[in-house]
């Protein structure tokens, strides 16, 4: 890697700097799904087929539906994140402004999440001051086009912006599908591997996740702290 003090980080929200996977991700995809059976006339069981289908064809439910049927995406983000009881759904970490600071460089938060969200959540998890910028889906737009994570468009517009060799852009993330596109780009990965719900509950599903780590993840670590501790290097 290059000196610590070049570096960008492009770090992820839910269940990167946050256990999005013990309640706030299931009451999206709750809501996706109501959306979804109203707006397209199907039951809660085919909806939540169609949604996990276009999650895994396209990275975001919301491509496969505004390309398939129409949607207005503005709606269906607004509609989908539950803002008025986000605090709810959230389980603070003491100390994580600190860890997240250990980074030294710039960091970006980049999120497919709409910005009200991102925003209202970096007030909760107490993070305000912590980015120098906040890139939310609404910025991943190409040609009237949007293409959020893993979208290779998303990286390397990601790193002209950022004016630097793409060696000093580090991606950090959870999702496989994420690092391996911005890998692809010629980005540095971290992955934090994984959320204690996410374990959870791949062990209950009998599917536990695998520690190993995969070629196009350059670090992979366990918090915030092991990252600073040995990416910086």
């Amino acid at each position: 890697m290059q000196t610590a003090g070049s570096r960008l980080w492009l770090l992820d929200l839910d269940n990167t700097l946050h256990d999005a996977s013990w309640s706030m991700m299931p009451e999206v995809n709750r809501l996706m799904t109501q959306w979804m059976s109203r707006r397209l006339g199907l039951t809660d069981a085919e909806a939540t087929q169609l949604r996990q289908a276009y999650w895994h064809r396209y990275g975001a439910t919301l491509l496969g539906l505004v390309r398939h049927h129409a949607v207005d995406p503005e709606a269906f983000l607004h509609q989908t994140h539950p803002m008025d009881s986000l605090e709810h759904h959230v389980r603070r970490t003491p100390g994580l402004a600190r860890r997240v600071r250990m980074l030294r460089g710039q960091r970006w938060l980049v999120t497919n999440a709409p910005r009200t969200y991102a925003h209202r959540l970096i007030g909760i998890l107490r993070l305000k001051g912590c980015f120098d910028r906040v890139v939310a889906i609404e910025d991943m737009q190409a040609m009237g086009r949007l293409r959020p994570k893993p979208s290779h468009w998303l990286w390397r517009h990601l790193a002209r912006q950022a004016r630097r060799p793409r060696g000093q852009v580090c991606m950090v993330d959870d999702s496989a599908e994420n690092l391996r596109g911005a890998h692809r780009a010629g980005l540095r990965t971290a992955r934090v591997w994984c959320s204690p719900s996410q374990r959870r509950l791949g062990w209950q599903q009998g599917r536990p996740p695998s520690g190993r780590r995969p070629s196009f993840v350059h670090l992979q670590v366990n918090s915030l702290t092991e990252l600073a501790m040995r990416g910086q290097s």
